[in-house]
This record gives structure tokens, sequence and C-alpha cells, in this order.
């Protein structure tokens, strides 16, 4: 009974196998199913069974090759190039030319007059010893400029006058004290003979006490010396400078 049982349980699993390789060859026509009948209770187990011999067994399939996946070459991703920017054609933009400045004038500058410095009497005047050009009298004759000896002498009297006159001046105490100085011009005619006239001051030196002494100076110094025999003039109106210092006195 067991190997009954047996017997048909492998039939079974046999018949699933084949009803499964038939669904997988699809067109394959369907075995033959084998039936095995069963003997009745009773028969020895030892008694063997008729049955029939098994066909021939189904050809085995050629199950496929598995393909070979080849593994896809990554393809290298193309770098994006931004597109090139179409260069922007520079247009010629016609500028109208520059307005012509005009030249600017420098407003011109007066001129300033160059100031004098305020010089005491004493340094503005000539020294003693300059002498003043003579003053020819009208009608009188005028040989001098004709003879170049004549004109040497009367330089050198006017010299002679001058020294004169300086070495015999009086300075005023009262003007000392008062620390007061300056130049006094004096102009006079001289005669061929030395006689003095017509004295005045021609420029004050601002002291009264200083114009005054060259005022007596003139009358104490009388007559002065006389012309040389080289000047033909009779008498010359001249202008002297007499010099009050409290440096030199």
């Amino acid at each position: 009974m067991a190997g009954a049982i047996a017997l048909v349980a492998h039939g079974a699993a046999v018949a699933i196998v084949l009803g499964l390789v038939a669904q997988n060859d699809g067109e394959a026509e369907p075995e033959p199913v084998m039936v095995v009948e069963l003997p009745p209770e009773g028969t020895e187990a030892g008694t063997a069974l008729s049955a029939p011999a098994p066909g021939p067994a189904p050809a085995p399939q050629d199950e496929p090759e598995p393909q070979q996946i080849t593994p896809a070459q990554p393809q290298p991703h193309p770098f994006d190039i931004p597109p090139t920017r179409a260069t922007a054609t520079r247009q010629a933009v016609n500028l109208p030319p520059p307005a012509a400045i005009p030249a600017r004038t420098a407003p011109m500058r007066p001129v300033s007059q160059p100031v004098q410095p305020l010089v005491p009497p004493a340094a503005a005047a000539a020294p003693a010893e300059s002498v003043a050009p003579a003053e020819t009298p009208r009608g009188a004759p005028d040989s001098a400029g004709d003879n170049p000896r004549a004109k040497a002498a009367e330089a050198d009297y006017y010299s002679l006058l001058s020294a004169h006159l300086n070495r015999r001046k009086n300075y005023p105490t009262e003007a000392k004290k008062a620390m007061q100085q300056g130049i006094v011009t004096v102009r006079f005619t001289v005669a061929r003979d030395g006689s003095v006239s017509a004295v005045s001051i021609r420029k004050s030196s601002g002291h009264e006490l200083l114009d005054g002494a060259t005022l007596d100076l003139m009358q104490r110094v009388a007559p002065l010396p006389r012309f040389p025999r080289s000047m033909t003039k009779d008498s010359v109106t001249i202008s002297l400078p007499i010099e009050y210092s409290l440096r030199t006195s």
C-alpha cells in the first residue's frame, strides 16, 4: 500500500513537471498522461506490478544564454560654451568740434610808481664839495662855453667856494641840543673881485636856526676869493649846499 502511494505521488510530480514544461514550450504537443491502476486490496505488496515502459524523456530545452551586457561608455559631456556675443560694431560718433575758448586777457595792472624812501635832508643833498652849476647873469658874455680852459677854471672855482664856506660855517649850539641837522642850499652872486650880493635861501633845511646860520655865514665870509685869470666872466650866480651834520661837527 505504501509503495502504491509513493508511486502515485511520484507520477503526480512528474505530471506537474511535464505540465510546466509544456507551458514553457508554447507550441509543443502535450505528452500523454500515464494512468496507473492500483491493485485491489489483498494483493501482496511484493507482487510486481506490470507498468508500461516510461516514454522517452523530453529533450532538454536549451536555456538561452545570458546576454552580455556591455556597459555603456560614458559619453563625454560637451562643455557648454557660451555663445560668442557678436562684437558690437562701434559706430563713429561725429562729435562737434570743441568751442574755441577765448583767450583770457590778463587785466593790465596799473604800474605803481616806486615809493621814494624818505631821506633826511642830510643824506638827500649832495656833499659839501659838490658845486651847483653857475647861473650866468643876463647880458654877461658867455665865453666859457667856447673855451674849454675857461670851463675847467669855473669848475675849480666853484669847488673852492664850497670848501671855503663849509669850513667857516657855524653850527648853532641850540640846533645841536635839539638834534637838528640838514642841508641849506644858498644862492648868491659873486663878482670877479669876490664881492657877494643877492644872497637868498634857495632850499631850506627845515630848521630856522640852520637857515639863519647860513645867511650869517655869507655876511661873515665876504668878500670871497677872486676869480682866476682863466675865467672871462665878470660875475656868476651860483647855488651851493651847506651841510649841518651832527656826525661831522
